[in-house]
């Protein structure tokens, strides 16, 4: 369920922009065009405002400040962009609602939350996937992914490494990975993710796992923190 989770919700929230602009004028068929141009501002705000920190207050309000800013620039783009080719230059301006910061930041609000919200909701019942195949060398393979120490991004190939030394290949991309992994697993750099329960030794700048270092690049560095330390905290 955690995995169409994401599908269905865009899904549904296309539909409900697309009834909220047949309020303000809208055909259906326009309404729903539109509609999907508010997915931009809405997958931006799905990423991106899960890693706000306000451990420092004074940095967390700021990057709040310039995250709205871009989802604001990013959906008017879309929009005005969006309403010229779909309902042409002859059909009149935008409805102002539709140019008001307010709204805009208001619907993607009240469509974001309740996923996120939905999403915690799920892991804290079921946190963890009991299993996950996937193909390698022609093999369809099983594992409980409690097995997997990590993940390696090699060239074109990658590389499941499991807790007892076996580590298969396979073609799905590690960023497929990244989504498919439950929350045991960290991206901590472009090559690699690892299972945080198989950690023996965090270090800032590194992790070591069955005898291996894998650096924690500077782009993960923060983040890798903020969850280690958590995890740390919560054992």
């Amino acid at each position: 369920m955690k995995q169409f989770l994401p599908v269905v919700w865009w899904l549904t929230a296309t539909l409900v922009i697309a009834f909220v602009l047949v309020g303000l004028g809208y055909l259906f068929a326009d309404a729903l065009l539109l509609g999907v141009l508010f997915l931009p501002g809405m997958l931006t705000a799905r990423y991106f405002v899960p890693q706000l920190s306000f451990e420092n207050r004074r940095q967390g309000i700021l990057d709040t400040v310039y995250l709205a800013l871009a989802i604001l620039g990013i959906e008017y783009l879309s929009l005005m962009l969006g309403h010229a080719v779909v309902l042409g230059a002859g059909e009149g301006g935008m409805p102002g609602l539709l140019l008001n910061p307010p709204f805009i930041l208001l619907v993607l609000t009240v469509l974001i939350a309740p996923e996120i919200a939905l999403e915690k909701h799920l892991e804290r019942r079921c946190p963890y996937a009991r299993s996950i195949s996937f193909v390698s060398d022609r093999r369809k393979i099983t594992l409980d992914p409690a097995e997997i120490s990590y993940v390696e991004s090699n060239d074109s190939e990658v590389w499941i490494h499991t807790a007892g030394d076996l580590a298969y290949r396979t073609k799905t991309r590690i960023s497929q990975w990244e989504t498919q992994l439950d929350s045991r697993f960290l991206r901590i750099h472009r090559s690699f993710i690892v299972n945080t329960a198989r950690i023996d030794r965090c270090c800032p700048a590194h992790v070591e796992i069955g005898g291996m270092t894998i650096e924690i690049s500077r782009k993960y560095r923060e983040a890798a923190r903020r969850r280690l330390t958590e995890q740390a905290a919560n054992a």
